[in-house]
């Protein structure tokens, strides 16, 4: 710091000495100059840079308010984060949905030991009922079916009884990805989805272009 005060002065008597010599001014006029430039450069301070007075008390603010923004942003993201984990998927919607109306068990519109007498009644679907090769070879006998829906859709629900006496039930609607989201396909090799619900096993799977689901007692 010193010597880099000490180069300032050194300049600043050399430009000053310059200016003088190209005045007309006689040797003793130019060497009381001198004298006196020395004396002024020996109190000549280097510039510094003091921050503003009127800046002080707004620094701290302005910290202080940017570290309150980041940490909301922060605690906003953490909040969002588990709000989105906790939300059910879409799998577990249908799940649930099935589960429940395999509970409920509410009668049957229509007592039918085949499909023909089925795909005659469900008029109201945008959709042909049709066999499940899961369910043929299981070999159920079929009880009959109504009307149900599945997330809002209009579905059908037929009922099976099993050998051992268990009633099973087929959910079947037209499938889109769009409200039921990627499902397993059988006619690529993909193995139905399994879930336990409410004491319920459920199978969702997609088959000749339906989102079909199965739900049976545990």
């Amino acid at each position: 710091m010193n010597r880099k005060h000490e180069s300032n002065q050194s300049s600043f008597k050399r430009l000053a000495k310059r200016f003088i010599e190209q005045q007309t001014l006689d040797s003793e006029q130019l060497d009381r100059f001198e004298h006196l430039l020395g004396g002024f450069a020996e109190h000549v301070e280097p510039e510094r840079h003091e921050p503003d007075s009127k800046l002080l008390p707004q620094q701290p603010r302005r910290v202080g308010g940017l570290m309150a923004m980041a940490a909301s942003v922060v605690i906003l993201f953490i909040v969002s984060l588990n709000f989105y984990l906790q939300q059910p998927t879409k799998i577990d919607l249908i799940a649930n949905e099935v589960a429940m109306n395999h509970i409920k068990m509410k009668p049957l519109e229509l007592k039918a030991e085949t499909l023909s007498p089925l795909k005659d009644y469900f008029t109201q679907l945008d959709f042909s009922i049709v066999d499940s090769t899961l369910f043929t070879q299981q070999n159920n006998k079929m009880l009959g079916g109504r009307y149900c829906s599945i997330q809002g859709v209009t579905a059908a629900q037929i009922r099976f009884l099993t050998a051992e006496g268990k009633k099973v039930t087929l959910y079947e609607v037209g499938y889109d990805p769009k409200i039921y989201g990627e499902l397993p396909m059988l006619s690529q090799g993909q193995q139905p989805l399994f879930i336990e619900v409410k004491g319920i096993s459920v199978k969702i799977w997609v088959e000749k272009g339906l989102l079909m689901a199965e739900a049976r007692d545990s």
